[in-house]
């Protein structure tokens, strides 16, 4: 066996009272800003204990060391009250005893009135070289590196007020090739941005779609050699499914990954990702579960789902057993055709003339579902909350002689954010957009997030200025709005928010026309995300 150095760093945590350390070791503060109060800092010396670590047959190897010099550590604890964990960079000298942190203010913990101490916990602890490299870890339990030290993080200390002992935290050294082995998820330890990497798979059992189960293996290429982010069986690594409303669902299935690594084009292949399929009892039942073919990934695939936003995404949409054509299958041919491209052959689609994967947002067929009782399937239903009648799709008819007129939302903008996006339920979603920021849009009624099958009604010219959102509407020829509700928001807001229009922010009911109306900027910038109801109705007799 090839022997490996490495370094076990001794990092002294200087608190009031730890059991290793003796009253004659602990210092007392008596200055009145130091009652109430303990100061934080470190302590470090560096010992070559590659011997013992090997003598401890947890590994065939340790990780491999840096030689650069220690510049800052990074500090995770949280203590009763804090209500979050803090973290805190602190740096790192050196004297003739070995190395020490230097005085931060942020490392004073504030010790109760009436207590004579707190209980700190410590959750994590890195350093690194003055060119921001990791170079030295406290693993955390469990963890596979966790065997090679006697105590791993997380750990209490009891840290009474007025006083300085020392508390040692072990450190192993980092290598980027055994990034999980630490006990830290894979972005903690690895420096840069990450951006979010969703899937999403349609799984086929002879001529028919179902949503699919399956979990992932995910690898990142730094290199120098590939790190596994995730691992195919972990519950990270799998949709969240289940069955609700007389339909199996699956979600999609969101990873983080991180950016390219430095000296990779844009265009070069970093991540590899390996779908493997699970059974689905009840749903589809048994299938194969050979893993697939493995599928390589580059900064321009995975910048490429990002939205506007820098954040939110697309997924990647995995057909698994789907034939050559996945939005249906060559068999489709022979079957009726797909006249909704919803991946369901239209002899076996109950949903034909809906849209989207059989109707349901993520799949299943819900036009065999009514919520309300009014003789309308949801999918086709322009108003699934409330009971209509067929002839006016699903909404009430009125009284006033208006038999006319639909209701009505303004589209969204390149995010394309529809209500039943970010709906958790099942079959009752509300239709509708959420737009972000400034533009003009478009309003279409009674669409029923289906855009492309009605006529427009008018449009909405949203501006802005540090104070106001204004916005200007226009009616599209032959039709006008006798009611009209706008609701702005400063972030992304949930389904929840988006509730009846009655209930909006803004309800010009009684004062709706084309003109420009003016509400409060909730952002100062046009960073917010706006929804725009009308009551539209045909002046066509």
């Amino acid at each position: 066996m090839k022997t490996i150095n490495y370094y076990w760093s001794i990092f002294a945590f200087v608190a009031l009272l730890f059991t290793s350390c003796s009253t004659e070791e602990t210092a007392v503060d008596t200055s009145p800003d130091a009652k109430n109060s303990a100061e934080l800092t470190f302590g470090a010396t560096l010992d070559n204990l590659a011997n013992r670590a090997m003598n401890k047959g947890h590994f065939g190897q340790v990780p491999t060391c840096s030689d650069a010099e220690p510049d800052s550590a990074m500090v995770t604890f949280s203590y009763p009250g804090s209500g979050v964990d803090i973290v805190v960079e602190v740096g790192i000298s050196k004297d003739s005893n070995g190395y020490f942190t230097e005085y931060s203010e942020l490392l004073k913990i504030p010790v109760a009135q009436g207590s004579d101490f707190t209980k700190v916990t410590l959750k994590g602890f890195k350093v690194y070289d003055s060119n921001n490299n990791l170079i030295w870890v406290a693993p955390v339990a469990p963890g596979d590196f966790s065997g090679y030290i006697n105590k791993p993080l997380p750990f209490d200390i009891d840290v009474y007020k007025g006083t300085k002992p020392y508390i040692n935290v072990e450190v192993l050294c980092f290598d980027r090739r055994d990034v999980n082995e630490y006990g830290y998820p894979f972005f903690d330890l690895m420096p840069g941005k990450i951006y979010p990497l969703c899937f999403f798979a349609n799984l086929c059992v002879g001529q028919r779609h179902f949503v699919g189960d399956y979990s992932v293996d995910l690898y990142y290429n730094d290199g120098t050699g590939r790190i596994q982010l995730y691992t195919s069986g972990d519950a990270n690594a799998m949709p969240n499914t289940g069955f609700a409303n007389g339909e199996y669902f699956a979600k999609p299935l969101c990873l983080v990954v991180p950016d390219k690594p430095e000296g990779f084009q844009d265009s070069q292949d970093y991540l590899f990702y390996v779908i493997t399929p699970k059974d689905w009892t009840g749903s589809y039942g048994d299938v194969d579960n050979t893993p697939l073919a493995e599928v390589g990934l580059s900064w321009d695939d995975v910048n490429g789902l990002l939205n506007n936003d820098g954040t939110s995404n697309e997924y990647i949409h995995v057909f698994i057993g789907c034939g050559d054509n996945p939005g249906g299958g060559d068999d489709c041919d022979d079957n009726g055709g797909d006249a909704d491209g919803d991946g369901i052959c239209d002899n076996d689609d109950d949903c034909v003339n809906g849209q989207g994967d059989g109707c349901e947002p993520g799949g299943g067929d819900d036009c065999l579902l009514d919520s309300d009782s009014d003789g309308v399937a949801n999918c086709n239903d322009v108003c699934p909350d409330e009971a209509g009648t067929v002839a006016n799709n699903g909404c009430p008819e009125t009284n006033g002689g208006d038999d006319n007129c639909e209701t009505a939302f303004m589209y969204g903008n390149d995010a394309d954010l529809e209500f039943r996006d970010f709906h958790t339920g099942n079959g009752k979603a509300r239709w509708g957009w959420i737009a972000q920021g400034e533009g003009t849009y478009t309003i279409y009624a009674g669409a029923g997030n289906n855009y492309n099958k009605d006529m427009p009604v008018g449009t909405a010219v949203v501006t802005s200025d540090a104070d106001n959102v204004y916005v200007t509407i226009d009616w599209a020829a032959g039709y006008e709005f006798t009611e009209l509700h706008i609701d702005i928001f400063a972030s992304m807001p949930s389904y929840d928010d988006v509730k009846a229009p009655g209930q909006y922010s803004y309800n010009e009911s009684n004062n709706s026309g084309e003109k420009t109306y003016t509400y409060t900027n909730p952002t100062g910038n046009d960073n917010f995300f706006i929804v725009v109801h009308a009551k539209s109705c045909s002046l066509a007799q």
